[in-house]
C-alpha cells in the first residue's frame, strides 16, 4: 500500500537486543502512537506476521479506508452500544489465543501535532485477560506524509521503532493496569525521543 501511494521508504529499527523479532511471543498486542491513517500500512509492512487491528466504529464508514479495514480483517468496536462492543473483545480474544497478534492505537484517535497523547486501558485489558505480552511501538514520518484531515500523500521516509515486549501483571485490578499501561507509554516516549534526537526528518 505504502508503495502504491508513492511512499515506500519505510525503516524499521528495534531498541534493545530484546526487541528483536526472535523474541516476540506468537501472538502478542502490540500498542502504538497514532499520527495518520498511513500508520496502519507503516504497521501491515513492519509486522512480520499476521495482525488484525482495533479500530473505531466510525472507520467502517469512512470511503475506501472502512473498505480496506474490512479486507485486513479489523476488528471495529462500537464503544455507543456495549453488547457490541463485548462482541468485539470477545472476538479479539478468540483472535489471540489462535496464534494472531493484535495492534491497537490506544490514544483511541490522531494526534494532530505529534504529541503522545493520553492512552486508554482497553488494549492492556486485553493483553491482562489473555496474558499475552505487548509490544509497544513509535512511528515516525508519517505524520507529515498524509497529515489528519489531508487526503494528499507526500514523500517522506518512515520509521518504525520497536521496544521490548512487556509482560503482562497477573491481575486486573486498576493499580496493575495503570502500571501497565504506563510502562507502554514510557517505553513509547523514549522510542519518539530516539527519532527526534536521531533523524533530521519531518516526524
Amino acid at each position: 500500500m505504502l508503495r502504491l501511494l508513492g511512499n515506500n521508504n519505510l525503516n524499521v529499527t528495534f531498541h534493545s537486543p530484546e526487541a528483536d523479532p526472535s523474541n516476540w511471543p506468537v501472538a502478542a498486542v502490540f500498542v502504538s502512537n497514532h499520527m495518520s491513517q498511513l500508520d496502519i500500512n507503516a504497521s501491515a509492512a513492519s509486522i512480520p506476521r499476521p495482525i488484525v487491528y482495533l479500530a473505531k466504529e466510525s472507520i467502517r464508514k469512512v470511503p475506501l479506508l472502512g473498505l480496506l479495514n474490512e479486507r485486513v480483517g479489523t476488528v471495529f468496536i462500537d464503544r455507543s452500544n456495549p453488547q457490541s462492543a463485548k462482541q468485539s473483545i470477545e472476538r479479539l480474544h478468540r483472535t489471540i489465543n489462535d496464534g494472531i497478534s493484535v495492534i491497537v492505537y490506544p490514544e483511541g484517535t490522531r494526534s494532530s501535532k505529534g504529541d503522545l497523547l493520553p492512552f486508554k486501558k482497553g488494549a492492556f485489558h486485553l493483553a491482562q485477560a489473555t496474558q499475552t505480552q505487548v509490544i509497544p511501538i513509535h512511528i515516525h514520518g508519517t505524520q507529515f506524509a498524509l497529515p489528519k484531515g489531508s487526503f494528499f500523500v507526500r514523500r517522506n521516509p518512515i520509521h518504525v521503532r520497536f521496544g521490548a515486549p512487556i509482560d503482562p501483571p497477573k491481575t486486573a485490578s486498576k493499580t496493575d493496569i495503570d502500571a501497565f499501561k504506563n510502562q507502554a507509554e514510557q517505553a513509547i516516549l523514549k522510542m519518539k525521543e530516539w527519532h527526534e534526537s536521531h533523524l533530521d526528518t519531518p516526524n
